[in-house]
């Protein structure tokens, strides 16, 4: 008798154990199907280890990429391929794609479907960079004074989220459009979480109205980068308060030009940085 309790016993332990520790293991269990997202230093690793000694950077965006006022041998996007090739000892070629032309995240997805020469540039890319968002919003809130949702002090926050909430299907797109040519597994995808122009913030600062169009008029568009590059294993590059400080509030004008929306050289090299840090071995994102 008392053999039969102690197994009784043994028995509501171990169904009491687990009951308990059965949710804990299927949600700690990865979804079947499901691929894991690699570091991005390792997916450079596998890049350099096909032995290609000759690479491609295409780069797509706005005037930031292009190089704007400091010429196109200074934008960024030439000064991470000078990384590329002193951490990894290839030569690397590039294909600047961005544009100075108003062209916003929807005319970039139809750019990818219908250019072949682009859709070709990108299937060959071992890395490639995004940089884009702003020119969807700047003709609705013009140049940091007013546009048809924003006058000085005025936010008119329907007009803005018609078109900032369109954003989020364009983002989703494009990077379904890219990583259909370019395997995400096989090519450094970077997308960066842009940020703030000084010009912006000065002006917000000035009519009182930072707080709130930081939110609406950006940052509401940056969440949609970061979700669709999520589900897109594409990487962010996260360039926003390096840009604008902790408290997402700085100018940073020893980084722009004098028309507080494009950045100088010293702006381009930090965000070559801030790039080079997603792949370098000596540095952490």
């Amino acid at each position: 008798m008392g053999t039969l309790f102690t197994e009784t016993k043994t028995h509501i332990l171990l169904l009491f154990i687990f009951f308990f520790t059965l949710p804990v293991i299927l949600g700690c269990s990865p979804v079947p199907g499901e691929v894991e997202m690699m570091d991005p230093k390792q997916v450079i690793t596998l890049i350099a280890e096909r032995g290609d000694t000759t690479w491609d950077l295409v780069a797509l965006g706005d005037s930031t990429p292009t190089g704007k006022g400091v010429g196109a041998q200074h934008s960024y996007v030439q000064v991470c391929a000078g990384y590329l090739e002193e951490d990894l000892g290839v030569d690397v070629t590039v294909h600047n794609w961005a544009t100075n032309k108003f062209r916003p995240v929807a005319g970039w997805v139809e750019e990818v479907r219908n250019n072949q020469e682009l859709r070709e540039d990108l299937r060959n890319a071992e890395v490639i960079t995004i940089w884009l968002g702003w020119h969807d919003v700047i003709p609705n809130i013009g140049l940091g004074k007013g546009g048809p949702c924003y006058q000085r002090d005025e936010v008119d926050l329907d007009c803005l989220r018609g078109v900032t909430d369109p954003m989020q299907n364009g983002f989703d797109e494009l990077l379904s459009e890219i990583v259909a040519l370019a395997d995400p597994a096989e090519t450094l995808i970077l997308i960066a979480d842009v940020g703030i122009p000084g010009r912006f913030v000065a002006k917000w600062k000035e009519f009182g109205t930072l707080d709130l169009l930081k939110r609406e008029a950006y940052e509401v568009w940056r969440d949609h980068i970061i979700q669709s590059a999520s589900d897109h294993k594409v990487y962010v590059v996260h360039t926003y308060e390096v840009i604008n400080g902790p408290n997402v509030d700085q100018e940073s004008q020893e980084y722009s030009q004098s028309d507080g929306l494009h950045f100088n050289k010293q702006g381009h090299e930090l965000l070559a940085d801030i790039h080079r840090k997603m792949w370098s071995e000596d540095s952490s994102p």
